[in-house]
């Protein structure tokens, strides 16, 4: 039986966390006014800070990133992996909990940008293979094994920082599901409601709502530029109002049904779409040069993945440094607090071997298939002359290289249409995620918010991306969200230390003993119990 207004209005109000909720909205709201007053001054000195942090903070960007990655190899190797994230069975199958994952962290990214990314890479080669000419055939590898690394292994360690801490203490000690709530080792359970951690969960929400907005604000600009490239027929803002509406729509009424019936649902939906489509394009393209190229690729992105995980551009290529890796790091550590947050959500029962195995595994290898196929592809059509791919995306932007590459296949048309589904149902899906991760911050940490508090902050994303679009200031809400990405970027790094000196304690010490001092020589009580084995694992 449904519940009444007046005790949904009760409910909500009696679980909402005045702080979180009333600041994050208002930090928010305050930004998009400031943004209508002064769009020009503002998009311009946030691009300037964003251009200062891309270059000057390259090496805590792509150090934290690579840092990230080393320690959840670790961790997934070790016997803390044994670990279960709280009792009983997982509440989803694996499928389910590999598509909303994947759908949540990936967002629309992957399918949009799956025809372009390595398209872009081949017309310009990354500076790691500056002996490669840009637009040959040998092009092709570096390339795609630029792609990869740029949606690989690195793109998911800031959501484990985040998830699997806030996950192992939510449902093993009963904390509550915050983003401050991963440093609680370091801030004590009495202080997360201190002035770290409010301060930690405020920023959480404002980058989650600026992360979203923008990339709603984007996917429908995107979409109609789509529909230009194929009807000719060019939209004003009011179309793009609508389109936003009409996501916004779409993924509201997908939260309110509920993780299970909802969210599951439709990220479903978005990995049998997306294979769907993966079979077309692998059986229509040309199938063995895209196999050749894109084993060769996973070859060459694994045996340099150290060196390009720490390439700064210090001798040369500082400016594309800042504009790709750069920018895609600072992009997954800023919505590293919902996606991590959601993924915290959604592990119940997994051990934590398995949450490591999905994210540096099962994800990067989706992740690497579908930018074999799809990105090998476009650049194989594009080489031998069979599309033309690249002139369109001069002209209307790279949204449209999907449309160019699907459209050249038989019943391209079809494709087409279905290839725009599903950017907005995987768009959808991560602004469903993302809105309960707010709605879970801004509740105290509760577990499941109240359909108003989702309702809420859902039409709130909504409104601020309408807004921004029109106003053209969307880039400048991007920029901000790239340049809080720094905090977020120290913050996932000391989580993730602190969580394995918390599973040390828990279990036992994974490489420093528990009598182990760093400035003076172990006293001799210190000595004498470590020399007669009296020492617990218990006592760091």
């Amino acid at each position: 039986m449904s519940r009444s207004p007046r005790r949904a209005l009760a409910e909500f109000a009696e679980e909402v966390d005045v702080l979180p909720f009333v600041a994050g909205a208002s930090i928010s709201l305050l930004f998009v006014a400031v943004t209508a007053l002064y769009t020009e001054t503002v998009s311009t000195r946030l691009t300037t800070a964003y251009g200062a942090v891309g270059r000057g903070l390259s090496w805590l960007y792509l150090a934290s990133g690579f840092l990230l990655v080393v320690l959840a190899a670790v961790l997934m190797c070790s016997r803390y992996g044994r670990l279960t994230l709280g009792e009983g069975d997982p509440e989803y199958s694996y499928v389910s909990y590999v598509a909303m994952f994947f759908s949540a962290g990936l967002s629309a990214g992957i399918v949009f940008f799956g025809p372009v990314e390595a398209l872009l890479h081949y017309q310009t080669v990354p500076p790691y293979f500056a002996d490669v000419a840009g637009g040959t055939e040998a092009a092709m590898v570096p390339a795609l094994a630029t792609t990869f690394f740029n949606y690989g292994m690195t793109a998911w360690g800031g959501y484990l920082a985040i998830g699997l801490p806030v996950a192992y203490y939510a449902y093993n000690e009963g904390a509550p599901f915050r983003v401050s709530t991963a440093l609680l080792p370091l801030l004590g359970r009495d202080n997360l409601d201190g002035v770290v951690g409010r301060t930690v969960d405020v920023l959480a929400v404002v980058a989650t709502i600026g992360g979203v907005a923008t990339g709603l604000g984007f996917i429908a600009t995107q979409l109609l530029t789509g529909v230009t490239y194929g009807t000719g027929v060019e939209f004003g803002p009011a179309a793009t109002v609508l389109v936003i509406v009409g996501i916004t729509v779409v993924f509201t009424v997908s939260l309110l049904a509920g993780v299970n019936r909802g969210i599951r649902r439709l990220s479903d939906f978005n990995l049998a779409l997306m294979a769907l489509l993966l079979a077309v394009t692998f059986v229509f393209g040309p199938t063995l040069d895209v196999l050749n190229v894109g084993s060769t690729a996973l070859g060459v992105y694994l045996a340099r993945f150290f060196e390009m995980s720490l390439f700064t551009g210090a001798t040369g290529g500082a400016g594309y440094v800042s504009a790709w890796p750069v920018f895609y790091v600072s992009w997954w550590i800023a919505w590293a607090p919902f996606v991590g947050l959601f993924l915290a959500r959604i592990s119940r029962g997994r051990t934590i071997r398995e949450v490591l195995f999905t994210s540096l595994v099962t994800m990067t290898g989706v992740s690497v298939t579908w930018f074999t196929v799809v990105g090998g592809t476009s650049m194989w059509l594009q080489h031998a002359g069979v599309a033309e791919i690249l002139d369109p995306v001069g002209r209307l932007g790279n949204g449209v290289a999907g449309y160019a590459l699907f459209g050249a296949l038989p019943l391209g048309d079809l494709w087409s249409a279905l290839f725009m589904v599903l950017v907005v149902t995987f768009f959808a899906t991560s602004a469903d995620s993302s809105t309960l991760s707010v709605a879970m911050l801004t509740t105290g940490g509760a577990e499941n918010p109240s359909a108003l508090n989702r309702l809420f902050w859902g039409v709130l994303q909504g409104v601020v991306a309408a807004i921004l679009v029109v106003l053209g200031g969307a880039s400048a809400l991007r920029s901000s969200v790239i340049v809080t990405g720094a905090p977020f970027a120290v913050i996932c790094v000391v989580a993730f230390v602190c969580f394995l000196r918390r599973l040390g304690r828990d279990a036992d010490p994974l490489v420093f003993g528990p009598n182990r001092t760093w400035f003076r020589a172990p006293d001799d009580a210190g000595r004498t119990a470590g020399e007669n084995g009296t020492s617990g694992a218990n006592d760091d």
